[in-house]
């Protein structure tokens, strides 16, 4: 607990440090907040029929999706991170740390999304339920496992932006294809659009992979519409969590060798 007090602690300084980023960034969150909110409105307006629920909870998916992605999205930066320090040649003084590389990884990243939670995320919830017509979770249950599941999200995520940077030390340069890859990320998990909005043979190709248990599995307990018990979509979580963590730890075991025999 030490580590991960000392990376939120640096997080804030660095955050503090940036104070006119820190402002835009918010302002620019609130904006996307609202203009989710704008479209989704204008289109249930236009076509009720085909949302299959009532316009504020719609309108609450959609603007709970802008909310959790300004600091859930802490998980991506994993990945530019190991880039970066490939590209720099600079990656030996993370290995030189007196922690396993992926808990380093981990702490660090954690703390980041500690810091954007508190500084983006609360702020957002605030200016939603002022403003945005936001609604509450379904019941107390929910709103608990809306945590659980958001932090065990954060992790599935943190698990896949990871075995992305390993590819960086394998192919040097992740930046041509990253962002491909993010995108559909970001569609597949149900951020913007619920998946059960999908067209039924491409929703069931998404609700096999782990993408929609990032933002898909939290958003759709909170707003009451999960696909399943909250005990099967936890434990599914829980699943791709665990199964993601030991693929990061197989992978690096193996690129660790690539890199020792470079002599990296």
């Amino acid at each position: 607990m030490k580590v991960l007090y000392a990376f939120i602690r640096t997080a804030f300084h660095n955050a503090f440090i940036y104070r006119i980023d820190f402002w835009v960034r918010l302002i620019s969150i609130f904006i996307m907040m609202y203009a989710s909110y704008s479209l989704w409105t204008i289109l249930y307006r236009q076509i009720p029929d085909a949302f299959g629920m009532d316009l504020e909870t719609m309108t609450t998916y959609g603007v709970l999706g802008m909310m959790l992605g300004s600091f859930v999205d802490a998980a991506s930066d994993v990945s530019y991170y190991i880039a970066e320090q490939v590209r720099l040649g600079t990656l030996e003084l993370d290995l030189m740390k007196p922690l396993d590389f992926i808990v380093h990884m981990f702490f660090m990243n954690l703390g980041e999304f500690f810091l954007l939670l508190v500084t983006n995320g609360l702020p957002g919830l605030l200016f939603a339920y002022l403003f945005l017509d936001f609604n509450p979770p379904v019941s107390p249950e929910a709103g608990l496992a809306f945590l659980i599941s958001l932090f065990l999200g954060y992790v599935v995520f943190f698990g896949i932006s990871f075995l992305m940077g390993m590819l960086s030390i394998v192919t040097l340069d992740i930046r041509s294809y990253s962002w491909v890859f993010w995108s559909v990320v970001q569609f597949a998990s149900g951020q913007l659009v619920p998946i059960w909005m999908f067209p039924p043979a491409f929703a069931a190709v998404v609700l096999a992979l782990p993408f929609k248990d990032i933002y898909f599995a939290p958003m759709s307990i909170y707003v009451g519409a999960q696909q399943g018990s909250l005990a099967e979509i936890l434990l599914s979580q829980v699943v791709w969590a665990l199964g993601l963590i030991l693929a990061s730890w197989l992978v690096w075991q193996r690129v660790q060798r690539r890199i020792q025999v470079q002599g990296g």
